[in-house]
């Protein structure tokens, strides 16, 4: 286990789906359980990130284990393409609630951008939801915000290299969407970094001002 995950506070629990029926209905079933229990690529050690990448998942309902099934599907060997998922409230994943990916777990590339190089430097940050259709919640915005900095801090990656993923230089896409406010999320950052700053010894005591993470199974 790495720094960071000592670091963060460990959320234990599954998550059920949601998914939407006919009209305006949901319902909840059984979880989807992943079928990547080992990584079929083993990661370089140690890892070197340099940049953050974030990106909106397209889709207004969404947990690790549904983007997981998927993205296998679509036959990504190492199954969700981003290392840290936000939620939104939607499927059994809370609202603001940050859930790590496996490809975080084993430190592994990422598959959320078209440069490879990207993807081997990159750690891939995706928020639950369309922002072109909506805006991130209230709650996401804090826990983003939070995650960035410890990851800022841990990795010394300086704010130039932190932007959506079609900002970044070869990558055709509108991600993280029209309605991702650029002004609110540093507005967010600095929040969380002046708080970080100001309390660096209670949370060293305390152990709760860092990013909350779900770890993955």
């Amino acid at each position: 286990m790495n720094a960071f995950l000592k670091k963060v506070c460990l959320l234990f629990g599954a998550a059920a789906a949601a998914v939407p029926l006919m009209g305006t209905t949901l319902r909840k079933p059984a979880p989807i359980a992943y079928t990547a229990p080992v990584p079929v690529a083993e990661p370089d050690a140690p890892r070197v990130w340099r940049y953050l990448v974030i990106h909106h998942s397209g889709s207004s309902v969404g947990n690790v284990a549904m983007i997981q099934a998927e993205h296998l599907r679509r036959g990504m060997e190492n199954g969700m393409a981003y290392h840290f998922l936000i939620g939104n409230g939607s499927a059994g994943l809370g609202d603001g609630e940050i859930a790590e990916g496996r490809r975080w777990k084993y430190q592994l590339q990422g598959g959320h951008a078209h440069q490879d190089s990207l993807n081997q430097t990159g750690i891939g940050i995706c928020l639950v939801g369309n922002f072109n259709r909506a805006a991130p919640t209230a709650a996401q915005w804090r826990a983003l915000a939070r995650l960035v900095v410890d990851l800022q801090r841990e990795f010394n990656i300086a704010d130039d290299h932190i932007h959506g993923h079609g900002q970044y230089f070869g990558e055709d896409s509108d991600c993280p969407g029209k309605n991702f406010d650029w002004d609110r999320f540093w507005g967010a950052v600095v929040l969380a970094q002046e708080q970080d700053d100001g309390r660096s010894k209670e949370r060293l005591a305390a152990g709760g001002a860092s990013a909350k993470v779900l770890k993955t199974p």
